[in-house]
């Protein structure tokens, strides 16, 4: 296995770095960086490249499902779906209850293994129709969507839970019911934190 030294691995940091900080396109800049990094590694410039090729492959579903939760995004804002369901959630639960809503909606998505961005992301046009409609600040209801969202990450069959039970030898079930609790107490810290940014932002 092709292996490239922590000299080539700062080269390439520094590199990509000083470049963004010249203006050139971060994306750009990190391609520099990673084939400079690679051959002061000790790496051959055909090795370097497959290297990030491999790289690349590895973050592509993450990106995929990001773009879809724009292009979701893009479309609830779009076709006014966006503020037909913030309506309805603020004339169901209150515009006192709008918040919990909403960090409730993230903590579902997350749970079911939804990455955190892609479920803030998703659910980001009814949360910003819900602060004009209830005249409730981004702030809170941005920490009401991570806030939720990360409760719902701990109960969630994510990597680090994987990890965590095959490290321990313990059912993966086991591991995502001991973070009910916290997740929940999360939650509510969350949500009263945010009730107390309502007007704040």
């Amino acid at each position: 296995m092709v292996e490239v030294s922590t000299l080539g691995a700062l080269a390439a940091l520094v590199v990509a770095i000083a470049l963004i900080l010249r203006k050139v396109p971060p994306a750009y800049g990190m391609i520099i960086g990673a084939l400079v990094g690679g051959v002061v590694g000790g790496v051959s410039l055909t090795d370097t490249v497959s290297l990030m090729i491999g790289g690349a492959q590895g973050i592509v579903t993450a990106v995929l499902r990001i773009l879809a939760a724009g292009v979701l995004a893009g479309v609830l804002i779009e076709s006014g779906a966006a503020t037909s369901i913030a309506e309805t959630i603020v004339k169901k639960v209150g515009e006192t209850r709008a918040l919990l809503a909403l960090a409730l909606a993230t903590l579902i998505l997350t749970a079911v293994g939804v990455f955190v961005d892609v479920a803030v992301i998703t659910v980001s046009p009814i949360a910003l129709a819900i602060a004009q409609r209830a005249n409730i600040s981004k702030a809170a209801i941005l920490l009401a969507m991570v806030g939720g969202g990360k409760a719902g990450n701990v109960m969630s069959p994510n990597p680090n839970a994987i990890a965590a039970a095959d490290a321990f030898n313990v059912p993966l079930t086991s591991v995502m019911a001991a973070g009910v609790i916290p997740g929940l107490f999360g939650l509510v810290v969350a949500y009263m934190i945010a009730k107390r940014l309502t007007n704040k932002g």
